[in-house]
């Protein structure tokens, strides 16, 4: 059930606030509220304002830190980020920003960021790069919950990544994916709604394929494309995990549950007016993508096109929320005696 719809700038403005009140200074609650925000007008419910009550959660017990100290450090070509476990969307912002800059500097940088936390919707950042006129790769590693069939319990996360490019002539391409074969809020919402998931997403705890959402929790997930998803996720973990040192939580543990508190992940930005042979990238890019379009007699689309339209539509018009997103806000305003009435 979704109902009235609420305007962006004024969920952006209560969300910032909620953030406030958690302790977060006005700069990072408002750059968390914009991500999250905007992740809903383009249509990734299941990483926008979902989330806070999460997030809300989790800086008031301090496994996430309000005021984090977030330290780079150069080392040869790469950048090391110390996020010193501060809020994911609000870190990744800067981080993005920080990384547009060096590239612009120097045609291509390369961030490995430590101790972030859950970073909502990677595609956000690489959005953020490609408007400005950055290609940019961006992955985390998490909490293991993925593995192939006869897995007991996960081996893997489900290592998330996305990719972003800038268009000569439309909104940039963004592309941006789980390694599982579904997002797990999916999983975990069939299992708040009592349904049953479909074959193919996930194991049981005895490692069997499973339709019971809540065996589901207990076991494993499935990677997208067998064992083409489990090489993906451990690319993801090559240098979104290892590079970084850092373990996630297990996802049964009070700082794994839900969102994590601590992460690793890395962040490939390039400038292409820079990088590519004879400066000839947006030539390139343009010519592909008009053979990509053509070869479609319905009109293909790519991905991040629809996207951009959802978000113009939702500015304009504003973000419907499910009935129970709505109910977790009105929760956190209750608690916080800052009320959800949008």
């Amino acid at each position: 059930m979704q109902i009235e719809a609420v305007p962006c700038v004024a969920l952006t403005d209560w969300v910032t606030r909620v953030f406030q009140f958690r302790g977060m200074d006005e700069r990072l609650a408002r750059y968390a509220a914009e991500t999250l925000v905007r992740a809903d007008a383009r249509g990734v419910a299941t990483h926008g304002v979902i989330r806070v009550k999460a997030y809300s959660d989790k800086l008031a017990n301090g496994q996430l830190n309000a005021r984090p100290r977030v330290r780079f450090a150069n080392s040869h070509a790469v950048v090391h980020c110390h996020a010193d476990r501060g809020l994911g969307p609000a870190v990744g912002v800067v981080v993005t920003d920080a990384m547009i800059e060096r590239a612009r500097d120097q045609g291509a940088a390369i961030a490995v960021i430590a101790e972030i936390g859950h970073l909502a919707a990677l595609g956000i950042y690489a959005l953020r790069a490609a408007e400005a006129g950055m290609v940019c790769l961006m992955m985390q590693a998490t909490p293991r919950v993925m593995g192939l069939p006869g897995t007991r319990v996960g081996a893997i996360g489900n290592n998330p990544f996305a990719f972003a490019s800038p268009m000569p002539d439309g909104p940039p391409l963004v592309f941006d994916i789980a390694s599982a074969a579904v997002a797990r809020s999916r999983i975990a919402r069939a299992v708040r709604d009592g349904e049953a998931i479909p074959a193919g997403w996930a194991l049981d705890a005895e490692g069997a394929p499973t339709t019971d959402a809540s065996q589901a929790m207990q076991g494993a997930q499935l990677p997208m494309a067998g064992h083409k998803g489990i090489g993906i996720a451990m690319m993801v973990e090559c240098l979104a995990g290892s590079l970084s040192g850092i373990r996630p939580p297990l996802p049964c543990s009070p700082e794994g549950v839900g969102t994590p508190s601590r992460a690793g992940a890395f962040m490939l930005m390039i400038d292409p007016r820079q990088t590519a042979v004879d400066n000839g990238y947006a030539a390139h890019v343009e010519e592909w993508i008009a053979a990509y379009k053509n070869a479609s007699v319905a009109g293909a689309r790519y991905p991040g096109e629809r996207a951009a339209a959802m978000e113009a539509e939702s500015r304009q018009h504003g973000i419907r929320l499910a009935a129970e997103t709505r109910r977790d806000l009105v929760k956190i305003g209750m608690e916080i005696d800052l009320p959800f009435d949008l």
